[in-house]
């Protein structure tokens, strides 16, 4: 018995060390690397319409367009697009790439290596927002593992894509909105922090613009959190009144220019697309003509289905639910192929989707049945956050698919990689309620992480891509397709479901 305490503790220190949250980031890093350099350009998640803007930004030194450019039909309406930034910005590094070379893979496997880079940054930003809920080191180390080996993740990572930018700045957000939370119990205010939250949450709506909700829940939650201790504007502005001289220097300075100027740009964007459009976010069709529209690829497939649905099309939300949910888990366990092979797509590996499935049902019968427990032993306010963060972004991201079904009647635009902002908060959190229903069985506990781990590795990651990817997917001459079909040959046929590669995928 002894033996085995002790065997279960050093387990428990290795899982809370740093060298396993290294191992991690190394994890991540290694999967999206080995799809980025075994997939072909464009892969599946838009990487030809990113690239396609950047280099439009290329040929352009302000972020602004004073007319629809040349050569941008493919883009829709980049005038009034707010999700702007991430392309505008990445156009000065590709600037830089092109004066030393003009060869294209070459391109886009700095570009997608900067992607990885992104999303890799997000990881330890993660690790210190979810510590903040009172959860031990390894529980939060084990949920993160469990979140980089779900196979959109790694997929997601190795492209060009705003997403991978939207992920660390997610986590950034949340963790500024605590440090402010938790200065408000002091006579001042962290207006530094605040101003900081501020900007980061103005500059990431400018990455894109589904962001928003992230934004009003946790600017919601700091408000709430404001009137529970001050309770009156009196004392509330007493309270900034004696934070802003503790501002000084020129850093500070300087952040106010840069929350003036992330305001401003949220103004131009936002604001005028509200005044002249009466929405945020304008259809294609709103700022553009039909002739300029067609050549936009989501807002064709859009219309096209709108002018062939059916008068007596299905607008059940219930039902529409439950395509929602289904997709949404076959597309973060699934792999696809880009537009060169129509969007080749191989359905979820049996072990880790089933666990995936399984968690995900699981995890939230056990936040139910223990939520009352969970709060009051850990960081309740912080799981206020996490709630209202995911609930609301969840909530907003089922609406506007919902909305876009009533116009197609087809359930468009269903994709798992819309989750990866919230996903760790809510692995965190049903892995804490689970943990309650356990008590302190430790070796219970670790047995059935090993469990899952084991599982979301036997085909999960980047796995599922390797196993369900062909030739048609690959760089033509690269040593990742000899590698890739050794590995195939290799973990195939101990794979299960590895013969069956269209098995969940609807008819």
């Amino acid at each position: 018995m002894n033996i085995s305490f002790l065997s279960t503790a050093r387990i428990a220190a290795f899982l809370r060390s740093q060298a396993f949250f290294r191992a991690i980031i190394g994890l991540f890093i290694l999967q999206a690397a080995w799809i980025a350099l075994s997939g072909r350009y464009p892969m599946a998640f838009d990487e030809d319409f990113h690239l396609g803007v950047i280099k439009l930004y290329a040929e352009h030194w302000s972020p602004f367009w004073s007319a629809h450019p040349a050569g941008g039909d493919a883009f829709g309406a980049l005038t009034r697009d707010p999700s702007y930034l991430y392309h505008y910005l990445m156009s000065f590094p590709y600037r830089f790439i092109t004066l030393f070379t003009d060869n294209q893979t070459l391109q886009v496997l700095i570009l997608r290596g900067m992607n990885i880079a992104f999303f890799a940054c997000g990881l330890p930003l993660y690790r210190r927002l979810l510590l903040k809920t009172g959860a031990s080191k390894s529980l939060v180390h084990l949920s993160l593992l469990i979140f980089v080996l779900i196979p959109i993740v790694p997929l997601l990572g190795a492209q060009i894509n705003y997403d991978n930018v939207i992920i660390p700045l997610t986590a950034l957000t949340l963790l500024l909105a605590i440090q402010v939370s938790e200065s408000l119990h002091k006579q001042s205010i962290d207006l530094t922090r605040l101003l900081q939250f501020v900007a980061v949450s103005l500059f990431a709506s400018l990455i894109k613009y589904a962001y928003l909700p992230i934004f009003v829940g946790a600017a919601g939650y700091l408000l709430f959190r404001a009137w529970r201790v001050y309770r009156t504007p009196r004392r509330l502005t007493k309270a900034l009144n004696k934070s802003w001289p503790l501002l000084r220097g020129w850093s500070h300075w300087g952040l106010i220019a840069l929350v003036v100027l992330m305001g401003v740009l949220f103004a131009e964007r936002y604001g005028v697309n509200l005044v002249r459009y009466h929405t945020p976010v304008p259809d294609c069709a709103q700022a553009l003509t039909y002739n300029e529209c067609q050549h936009y690829g989501p807002w064709i497939r859009d219309y096209n289905f709108e002018m062939s649905k059916p008068a007596d099309s299905d607008r059940d939300p219930i039902h529409y639910t439950q395509h929602w949910l289904y997709g949404m888990w076959l597309r973060s366990f699934f792999a696809v192929d880009g537009p060169a092979s129509d969007f080749q797509t191989r359905s979820p590996l049996l072990i880790p989707g089933m666990t995936g499935a399984i968690l995900a049902i699981t995890g939230l019968g056990a936040l139910l049945v223990s939520a009352r427990r969970v709060w009051r032993r850990y960081n309740g306010s912080v799981l206020w956050l996490f709630s209202i963060a995911t609930l609301l972004y969840v909530a907003i991201l089922w609406v506007t698919q919902y909305q876009l079904y009533l116009q197609t009647a087809q359930p468009v635009a269903i994709n798992g990689r819309y989750l990866l902002p919230v996903l760790p908060l809510a692995v965190t959190m049903t892995a804490l309620a689970v943990r309650e229903l356990l008590g302190h069985r430790e070796r219970l506990q670790l047995l059935i992480a090993t469990v899952v781990v084991i599982c979301l590795m036997w085909g999960g990651g980047a796995l599922t891509y390797i196993l369900r990817s062909n030739d048609a997917w690959y760089w033509p001459g690269t040593p990742f397709k000899a590698a890739n079909h050794a590995l195939q040959q290799t973990l195939g046929p101990i794979t299960p479901g590895y013969d069956h590669p269209t098995e969940f995928l609807p008819h």
